[in-house]
């Protein structure tokens, strides 16, 4: 075998917490591997760019190759480097289920176009679609009206009165363990930046933070809880903050010595305000950010303390769960959490 390849199977293989030999033979056809094994393999070999190469899909029934499904992944052009990601996951999955997935990009402020009959994608007018994955965050109306519709699966963000099912990640273990780290570093007043009511993931990973205080037998105060409006919540890139970064310096000043932010993009921001105001981090202070650090392009600063998720997994579970959901539309409504792992980059000290 060469060199590179297997090299590229290692990486899958440690990635995924399977074997080498799993990798090999899911990527050749073989039999005996779990149908969701084999999926993950498939959307993150095609991620790295060596499934395409090498990657055999076992046998499609001719029922299937006459009549194959086809699903819509709806996305809000804001994010798409995020966007690749999941694509990659949601397409190497459907290629182990003969799935045809058509994309569709609307801006934030157009996102109705698609319910009306002028400017939604044709192959929703037409029936062609069979079920919808829904990327990033839809208004709750759209949202419902899209699930009145087709079967559909939303990533990460979620619509809890509705019948969308979620692939969300396991933000309660992944706060978790990023207040744990900062426990251990010594921190025992630690706030929380860019909660945003409006959202759901950030309403979780606040709900997670809560627990952790409560957990950890530290003070919740509200002072230490710095808000965000929706606008900023969805940001894909870091934003100018110097209203609510003032919050935080504010509250810095009241020996908050560590923040656990909402996300990436809030973590990048707030790191931007507080170096401008001459802070060293994390000698002064320490910030964690949560999901896309590991991929995340931080303009040549150390890599923040997080916790990462592969994009590509759920991706792979939106494509498996969506079939589901499709095949039977009357089960209760799912949510499918991904779990994120600790990652300890530069931005917080060594535990004590």
């Amino acid at each position: 075998m060469p060199r590179r390849e297997r090299t590229n199977l290692t990486t899958i293989a440690e990635r995924l917490g399977v074997s080498i030999s799993t990798v090999s033979r899911a990527l050749r056809g073989m039999e005996g591997i779990h149908p969701e094994t084999r999926s993950r393999i498939i959307a993150l070999s095609h991620q790295m760019g060596y499934a395409s190469k090498s990657a055999v899909v076992g046998p499609v029934s001719s029922e299937l190759e006459r009549d194959p499904r086809h699903i819509l992944a709806l996305s809000q052009n804001t994010a798409p480097h995020i966007d690749q990601r999941f694509m990659a996951g949601i397409s190497g999955a459907a290629v182990s289920f003969n799935i045809a997935v058509l994309t569709h990009l609307v801006a934030h402020d157009q996102c109705d176009s698609v319910l009306e009959a002028r400017t939604a994608p044709t192959s929703f007018r037409t029936g062609l679609v069979k079920g919808l994955i829904l990327l990033h965050r839809w208004p709750n109306a759209v949202a419902r009206q899209l699930c009145e519709k087709l079967p559909a699966v939303s990533i990460v963000h979620d619509y809890p009165n509705t019948q969308i099912d979620l692939i969300g990640i396991d933000e309660r273990r992944g706060i978790s363990e990023l207040m744990e780290h900062l426990y251990a570093a010594g921190h025992r007043r630690i706030g929380f930046f860019g909660l945003c009511p409006e959202v759901t993931w950030s309403c979780g990973r606040f709900a997670a933070y809560v627990e952790s205080l409560t957990r950890l037998d530290l003070a919740y105060d509200p002072a230490n809880v710095v808000r965000i409006d929706l606008k900023a919540a969805l940001e894909a890139d870091p934003f100018p903050m110097p209203e609510t970064g003032n919050q935080v310096l504010d509250r810095i000043r009241h020996q908050v010595d560590a923040w656990v932010c909402a996300s990436s993009t809030t973590a990048e921001a707030l790191r931007m305000h507080l170096l401008a105001a001459g802070l060293r981090i994390p000698a002064d202070v320490a910030l964690t950010s949560f999901h896309g650090n590991s991929r995340y392009a931080s303009n040549g600063l150390p890599p923040f303390t997080t916790t990462d998720v592969v994009d590509e997994e759920l991706g792979a579970a939106a494509i498996r769960r969506l079939i589901s959901r499709i095949d039977s539309p009357n089960e209760s409504r799912r949510a499918i959490l991904v779990p994120a792992r600790l990652m300890v980059g530069k931005t917080t000290r060594p535990a004590v």
